[in-house]
């Protein structure tokens, strides 16, 4: 007599690799769609974190504090970018959106930061993908109160105002900023 040994049978291993490629065919799309959610979510409270900051550091040093960007649909070289920039006051003229950082806020009268590339931290989120504006900003005074704000669709006289946040896969936000300084995302 022949005894079995314990092992798996050959239609036991294809019906276990069958098993696991249904799974793999329903579970890679889902996967998928909840990477291009949380890309796009980490891009969006990135953003409303440095319209925060831009409001903090012009509250507690009282220079004037700008966030200022490029829409994915700008020209310009640094487009889906943005940075902060500061003035020790509005005598003073804002530094160049385009100008390598330079400076920080308490020393000499301007302040231009480093740039946060919106392209190679979250891919596939855009600002502003669809608008004719080159740019965006929003402006802090020394109370923390927004002064000026464009949002890249057109300047906004009465905030609150809003700008688009858009993943490749059709996923949208919208950021607005209040005049007494509140960020919302909707």
């Amino acid at each position: 007599m022949r005894q079995s040994k314990p092992g798996l049978t050959l239609v036991e291993i294809v019906m276990g690799i069958v098993i696991l490629a249904i799974l793999a065919v329903i579970g890679i799309p889902a996967f998928y769609t909840m990477l291009q959610r949380s890309q796009l979510d980490a891009g969006v409270r990135q953003l409303v974190s440095d319209v925060r900051e831009a409001q903090s550091k012009a509250t507690l040093t009282g220079w004037q504090v700008q966030l200022i960007g490029f829409n994915y649909s700008s020209t310009d070289a640094r487009k889906n970018q943005y940075r902060l920039l500061g003035r020790s006051s509005s005598a003073v003229a804002w530094p160049a959106a385009t100008m390598d950082p330079f400076g920080s806020i308490g020393t000499g009268t301007q302040m231009a930061g480093s740039w946060t590339d919106v392209n190679k931290q979250y891919p596939g989120v855009r600002l502003n993908p669809t608008s004719a504006s080159p740019n965006f900003y929003v402006s802090f005074d020394s109370r923390g109160v927004a002064f000026e704000w464009n949002a890249g669709i057109g300047v906004c006289a009465l905030p609150p105002c809003w700008m688009d946040i858009v993943h490749d896969s059709g996923a949208k936000k919208q950021l607005s900023v209040t005049t007494a300084g509140s960020v919302r995302v909707q």
